[in-house]
């Protein structure tokens, strides 16, 4: 009986670590690299026979990994010539070098598969004669200044953009081949783990104007250097064809040495900057920004032309990709008016700085979206505008590579000078973080609990006006459990 009980318990054990498992895979994108930085770098790779159980999305992937597993699970433990449990042990054991097996094989047929995808978005694009197609890339900001100038181009043009974070070549070529209906602007957002793969879009789609967002430390661990992200991120202008426009953020040194790489190659280069003292060969630039909890206002100005802009963003550190956005508009073929006109229709993108209102009257900010060092600095400068109590949750950083402990300590810091209550949601790279908070203020505790305790503590303390930020993926569990 009592062997019964605990062959139960274990069975239902490895099926709950089964389903952990496949979550993590799609959450690395079934990236052999990046589950080796997770097993080597964080925490929970550490403990990977003890995960913690998260259930994963249905996709054709998903469902076949878990039969696969199952089957294989199965066949062992009648197989096995052990007693129940040591033969349950084994299976433990065995299921996540097993997950690791079968996602290698996968791989074979994955690629046949985007290759043959890839194919057929090829010859469906090859003949269209579209006005414009504008790649963007960057280490961050991608995303949100695919959605701006998506909505600029929008007033004036029928635009297909890629979905949401489909940034890879096949992720393109799914949107190309369910989304396309003869639009006339092509809005690109292009992302990258090595050199090599920004290339193979631009072939894919052949843009005429190229937008570097930002580069920082992001990814380093797959990138290996700044250099290399520098080079696979230059990918994008080194492919531009026709115009050849590159629309850069001068305000960044990375990008800043990309565009001079960008002229040296005979692109046309559009700086964008916050500082034309510094940089007054820049085509556009802005000055007069200021902003409150609901909007940023700011100055645009190009060649002779200048405007007061508004939009209903949080942030001011989107008025960059505002601007950025606007240039490849106006690249695209809209006058200064048009695009300016277009840029004050713009709206938040979800999970990136998004405000609700919690039980209490207190302000939730959802910027769960995706987390970096630069964003994450600029979202704690955010709940400066805020007069009552700041709490930060805050899921530390992966795949920085050399620069993991600096990040988490200039972070660190900036919440030590500025939040009255920092959560942290796992273990990884805490001491760098709470060493930053420590440079600030000794006395400031800094807690790592799991969603359900952060989420009770924040009741406990939260009064109406209060303001929370919620930054990376893990810390959405805590905001939907305060809805």
């Amino acid at each position: 009986m009592f062997i019964s009980i605990i062959s139960i318990i274990w069975c239902l054990r490895i099926v709950a670590n089964m389903s952990s498992y496949i979550h993590l895979w799609y959450v690395k994108e079934y990236r052999p690299d990046r589950m080796f930085i997770h097993l080597r770098r964080t925490s929970q790779g550490k403990w990977i026979y003890f995960p913690k159980w998260k259930l994963p999305p249905l996709s054709l992937k998903t469902f076949t990994l878990c039969i696969a597993l199952t089957s294989t699970e199965i066949l062992l433990l009648i197989s096995l010539p052990y007693t129940i449990l040591v033969n349950l042990l084994l299976l433990d054991l065995f299921l996540f070098p097993l997950s690791f097996v079968y996602v290698t094989l996968f791989r074979i047929p994955t690629f046949l598969y985007h290759t043959y995808k890839i194919q057929q978005a090829k010859k469906l694009l090859i003949n269209h004669n579209w006005k414009s197609v504008i790649g963007i890339t960057g280490s961050f900001g991608k995303t949100s200044t695919k959605e701006f100038l998506s909505t600029i181009l929008s007033s004036k043009y029928s635009v297909l953009k890629t979905e949401l974070s489909k940034n890879s070549a096949i992720g393109i070529s799914e949107t190309v081949l369910s989304q396309f209906k003869n639009q006339e602007m092509f809005v690109v957002e292009m992302g990258a783990y090595k050199i090599g793969e920004i290339a193979e879009m631009t072939n894919l789609v052949h843009p005429e104007i190229g937008i570097i967002t930002a580069i920082n430390a992001q990814h380093q661990d797959l990138f290996g250097s700044i250099e290399n992200t520098m080079k696979a991120k230059y990918e994008l202008l080194s492919g531009l064809s026709g115009n050849r426009i590159a629309i850069v953020n001068a305000d960044n040194e990375y990008c800043y040495t990309m565009g001079k790489w960008a002229k040296r190659d005979g692109c046309d280069v559009w700086f964008v900057t916050k500082d034309k003292k510094s940089h007054p060969e820049a085509t556009f630039w802005v000055d007069k920004s200021v902003s409150n909890e609901t909007s940023c206002t700011f100055t645009l100005h190009y060649k002779d032309f200048s405007k007061r802009v508004s939009v209903p963003i949080k942030g001011e550190h989107f008025v960059i990709n505002i601007a950025l956005a606007t240039a490849a508009s106006i690249a695209s073929g809209m006058t200064f008016d048009e695009a300016v006109g277009g840029a004050e229709k713009i709206k938040g993108v979800d999970r990136v700085m998004q405000l609700s209102k919690g039980r209490k009257g207190e302000i939730l900010v959802n910027d769960t979206f995706n987390n970096n060092p630069d964003a994450a600095i600029a979202a704690i400068h955010y709940l400066e505008k805020f007069e009552k109590k700041k709490i930060l949750v805050f899921q530390p950083m992966i795949e920085l590579g050399g620069y993991t402990d600096s990040a988490h300590v200039a972070v660190g810091q900036k919440a030590g000078k500025i939040c009255d209550a920092i959560i942290l949601t796992n273990r990884n790279f805490s001491k760098a973080f709470i060493d930053g908070v420590r440079k600030i203020d000794q006395k400031k505790k800094v807690f790592i609990f799991s969603p359900e305790k952060a989420a009770s503590y924040i009741r406990s303390i939260v009064s109406y006006g209060d303001a929370i930020l919620f930054k990376g993926k893990e810390a959405e569990y805590v905001w939907k459990l305060l809805q």
